[in-house]
Order: C-alpha cells, then structure tokens, then sequence
C-alpha cells in the first residue's frame, strides 16, 4: 500500500469554538467553519496540508488527534491492513470530499486513508 502524502492532521475536541477561535484568532491559522457531515468542524489548507477542528462528544485525551494519509486504492489498502489484523474503524465509503477508510494504530489513533476525486 504505497503512501503518497501527508494530507491531513485533524484535532477532535469537546469544545470546538474554543480551540477553533484558539488556532485562529491566536496562531492566525485562516480557518473556516465548513459544513460537510453533521459535526461541527473548521478547518483550512496550510501547504497543501488540510488542518481540522471536528467537535465530537466522545473525544478523550487519549483519543484528539488523528492523520489522513492520500492513497490511490483505498479499498485495496484496507483489504491489505485487514489480513494484517489492523483494527478497522470506518470501511471505504464515498465522502462529498472523497473516498475514506479509518483504522487505528497501535497506541489507538485513528488513521485515515483517503483518495480525493480526480478534478477534471
């Protein structure tokens, strides 16, 4: 399962006004409410990179923090990770933003893998 690129890093918390208005208003990161899903979330492109806040009641301390990793077969990575007993927490689905997949690593973060859609 070949890795392309970085291409996210995402902060689950409680509270996203308050760590939002933190990464904005305090490290001038030009985050914007976005509306794709049902939680609440803000994020923006740094270099490429996409950086999100996502409010989720079940975020721990343990639990905050999660990258995307950009694959060209996202189906076929999980179906690798699987024969591996790599713990899958979300299979492929079609997202408006992409195609993604979710499993953890083995200190429990979660890690997604996504394949953007072709712009044409």
């Amino acid at each position: 399962m070949p890795i392309s690129a970085l291409n996210a890093v995402l902060i689950d918390t409680r509270d996203g006004n308050r760590l939002a208005a933190f990464y904005r208003d305090r490290l001038g990161l030009p985050l914007r409410e976005e509306s794709h899903g049902s939680a609440p979330h803000w994020g923006c492109f740094l270099a490429g990179l996409h950086f999100a806040i996502h409010e989720e009641s079940h975020a721990t301390q343990s639990s905050r923090i999660a990258i995307s990793f950009a694959v060209d077969d996202v189906d076929q990575a999980i179906a690798d990770l699987r024969k591996g007993d790599v713990p899958i927490v979300e299979e492929p689905v079609d997202r408006p933003f992409g195609r993604l997949a979710a499993v953890r690593d083995p200190d429990g973060n979660l890690v997604y893998l996504h394949k953007y859609p072709k712009r044409g």
